[in-house]
């Protein structure tokens, strides 16, 4: 295959991928075709099958488009080292939540990915299946590591474990709910302003709810 073709080939897998994510995430998987998902990439139906096998593959391709993008984000996480102070695990939970926060809702692709997340983890099936002890579990071990060193808890209590289920969920809610928030903020399409604005009452959260844990530790 010459470097022209690599190239399209290359291009044509990012389209469809970008399709899949859009149309599984809006409409289900079983209510999406193929037609519907290679009209949308502007690609032949063929080469659904041709690069990944056929639609369920796509499907999981799409979840690895995305275990890769939230792992990007969430690399710091990953790769602290034991034994960090609480003021440095704080300030690294902080840059973790601001890059999801950046991530979702300035990328360009930050909306087709919160529907295909939202789509998959709300009906369970062979994605959360293949991307949770992947990449959702290890993420979720690193995070509650650093809420720990940060708080002064143990790593494996449901309190931590918890905590950090709800401040990335209050990240995901101002992807899933942009359109509610920017009409009751009269902000229209929020831009890297609003989104600063946004990103510091998550910072301010974040610390309200550890600074009450290392008091009492």
């Amino acid at each position: 295959m010459t470097q022209e073709e690599t190239a399209k080939a290359e291009t044509t897998k990012a389209a469809l991928i970008r399709a899949g994510l859009e149309l599984f995430g809006r409409n289900g998987f079983d209510a999406t075709s193929t037609r519907q998902i290679a009209a949308k990439a502007g690609a032949n139906i063929s080469a659904i099958s041709y690069y990944f096998g056929g639609k369920e593959n796509l499907r999981l391709a799409c979840a690895e488009h995305v275990a890769e993008r939230m792992a990007a984000v969430s690399q710091m996480a990953l790769t602290a080292p034991d034994g960090i102070g609480p003021q440095e695990a704080a300030e690294m939970l902080g840059q973790i939540f601001s890059g999801m926060l950046q991530a979702l809702l300035l990328q360009p692709d930050g909306e087709r990915i919160s529907q295909f997340i939202l789509r998959e983890i709300t009906q369970p099936g062979p994605v959360l299946d293949a991307v949770y002890p992947r990449f959702v579990e290890p993420v979720h071990k690193s995070l509650c590591r650093l809420w720990a060193s940060a708080t002064g808890k143990d790593a494996q209590s449901e309190d931590v474990k918890l905590g950090v289920f709800s401040a990335i969920g209050q990240v995901v809610y101002f992807r899933i709910a942009r359109e509610l928030v920017s009409r009751r903020m009269d902000w229209g399409d929020p831009g890297p302003d609003q989104v600063a604005d946004i990103n510091t009452v998550v910072q301010n959260n974040l610390r309200a709810i550890l600074r009450p844990d290392k008091k009492r530790n």
